[in-house]
């Protein structure tokens, strides 16, 4: 798959991760992603890796860029960038990576939503759909800028300069890799949609149409709330991470009109989960969904 991305200096995306992994600390060390000692290490890090920042001249609207791209990451992808930046040699070498990364440059991707959204805008502009192929991009369009939209407001983030530093990026890239990376993107993030008919072991009554986020929403909320069954952190952590997709995601169906019979779903749903173990419900999402966030 085709990946555009963004060339930023080393010290930019570290003292930017670092302060979005600063402030979202406490939600690593739970979901047990993060030592004791990360807020009080990344806190000095981050100081010196300001002081640092200074004398690159940094403009401004490319540090909002980053800022606003890492906040519509997830934060393990986050976590994922910060230990790249500090992998020397054998392991992570927070001191090397001060002393050495001066003016270097990495890459940053782009967060699928957003990536696949500009893609479907850049390939109606570049070229002549019928009417029935431009109508089903349309749709497909509008349910991701929705979905986007939910994820932007949700942290705050201002998606219009995002959407033109990624459109300016795609802008290279040839028709055929571009119609390529579009239908990649759909098929990762429409993992995310309609469920279909869903068949429950031991059912032989007719199926409800499910709805994809519905169901990952109510299930994670379940499991997240039980008891009995202890989950662990990395369970956890996915349950976390992927929900408030799942919820950006059905919010953007209901706005589309493409939820029915939403109440009959919830009853459907519900009584499935009061009569499933927990392991099954585990096992049942390992089955029906990818993780929400794709690397981009």
């Amino acid at each position: 798959m085709v990946l555009p991305t963004l060339r930023i200096p080393q010290l930019l995306l570290f003292v930017e991760a670092a302060s979005l992994l600063q402030d979202s600390s406490q939600a690593l060390l739970q979901a047990g992603q993060a030592t004791a000692d990360l807020p009080e290490v990344i806190a000095e890090a981050r100081g010196r890796a300001e002081a640092q920042l200074q004398f690159l001249g940094i403009p401004a609207e490319l540090r909002a860029q980053v800022r606003g791209i890492l906040r519509l990451t997830s934060l393990p992808q986050v976590l994922a960038y910060l230990q790249d930046l500090l992998d020397a040699g054998s392991g992570p070498d927070l001191e090397a990576f001060l002393n050495q990364a001066g003016s270097a440059s990495t890459l940053l991707r782009f967060p699928p939503l957003l990536l696949g959204a500009v893609t479907l805008q850049v390939l109606l502009e570049r070229l002549d759909f019928s009417p029935a192929e431009q109508a089903v991009l349309q749709a497909q369009r509008a349910q991701w800028e929705q979905a986007l939209a939910e994820l932007a407001t949700s942290h705050g983030v201002s998606l219009e300069p995002l959407r033109a530093v990624a459109e300016r990026a795609l802008q290279a890239v040839s028709t055929e890799e571009l119609l390529q990376l579009g239908q990649d993107l759909a098929q990762d993030l429409e993992d995310w949609g309609a469920l279909g008919a869903t068949e429950v072991e031991g059912e032989t009554e007719p199926q409800v149409e499910l709805a994809g986020p519905l169901v990952f929403l109510m299930v994670a909320d379940h499991l997240l709330a039980q008891t009995e069954y202890p989950l662990t952190p990395d369970q956890r952590l996915d349950l976390q991470t992927n929900r408030a997709e799942a919820e950006s995601r059905l919010a953007a169906m209901q706005k589309l009109g493409r939820l029915e019979n939403l109440a009959e779903q919830r009853a459907y749903i519900q009584a499935w989960i009061a009569q499933t173990a927990v392991p099954d419900l585990l096992q049942a999402l390992d089955r029906w969904f990818t993780p929400s966030e794709v690397d981009p």
